[in-house]
């Protein structure tokens, strides 16, 4: 036995065990955080809005689209590494069926298995190892599954975060002069602060989700909420809107390195 027989398959546990790690994390763990998903995202955001304001807007969408892309693509490469070493004695290969090279056969093989294709052309013999084939295919559709309640979960997030964005824009005047709100208004746009600092807490992608309309952005929203305070300040209503309003900014700073009036993600 070469030290490919073994190292091969355990990097490849491995592959798929921190994989399932970050779905987990990033999909069902509130206020975790999944290292690749948040990396995803910081990168792509960092990537796309050097170019334009609106290739800025794919960043979030992008983000969330390439994480999918790559927990496939390392679960396919971990059961890849795990496969290699029985390539070729221990696959089966149907008639006709070329064999390739050792690391593209398992390569082949892990794909058709991760997309239940079934072609049966190439099988591994071992009884023992069969179970790995059945097994890649559920690992991938447990993760397309998950990751289809991931995105379900994305917009009513951005739903919550924009109708504040606009409540704000237009009780306070619009786009013209400011108007003064009701202390009740003050105490209700606080509440709503409080969903959204938990919503970026919990759905920490929804950060870099950047808005083309500046009616629909938290940033803007934020600055007219700093004004309602101020003017509520002698009250319970405006010293609890005030609060909201630090507490999230708190959140932005730990959680993003940003405060709310230096980053444009939102």
């Amino acid at each position: 036995m070469s030290a490919l027989d073994v190292l091969a398959p355990a990097a490849g546990v491995l592959v798929v065990g921190l994989t399932l790690r970050d779905v987990f994390h990033t999909l069902f763990h509130p206020g975790g955080h999944g290292g690749l998903a948040a990396l995803l995202c910081r990168g792509t955001w960092s990537a796309l809005h050097r170019l334009s304001d609106r290739v800025a807007q794919l960043a979030g969408p992008g983000a969330v689209l390439l994480t999918i892309l790559v927990w496939l693509g390392l679960v396919v490469a971990g059961f890849t590494l795990v496969l290699w070493p029985l390539v070729p004695d221990g696959l089966t290969y149907g008639q006709g069926s070329p064999q390739g090279p050792p690391l593209l056969d398992a390569l082949y093989v892990s794909m058709v298995a991760i997309s239940t294709l079934g072609f049966g052309d190439v099988v591994v013999q071992d009884p023992t190892l069969r179970w790995l084939a059945p097994l890649e295919a559920l690992l991938g559709f447990s993760v397309i599954t998950a990751a289809i309640t991931w995105i379900t979960q994305i917009y009513p997030v951005l739903s919550r975060r924009r109708s504040l964005a606009v409540d704000v824009w237009s009780r306070t005047g619009g786009d013209g002069p400011a108007e003064e709100v009701d202390a009740a208004t003050a105490a209700a746009w606080a509440t709503q602060l409080a969903a959204v600092d938990v919503d970026l807490v919990q759905n920490t992608e929804t950060f870099w989700f950047r808005e083309s309309d500046p009616r629909l952005s938290l940033l803007p929203a934020l600055g007219r909420l700093d004004t309602v305070a101020e003017q509520h300040a002698g009250c319970p209503e405006g010293r609890h809107l005030a609060r909201a309003l630090a507490v999230l900014r708190e959140t932005l700073q730990e959680q993003y390195g940003a405060r709310a009036g230096d980053s444009p993600a939102y």
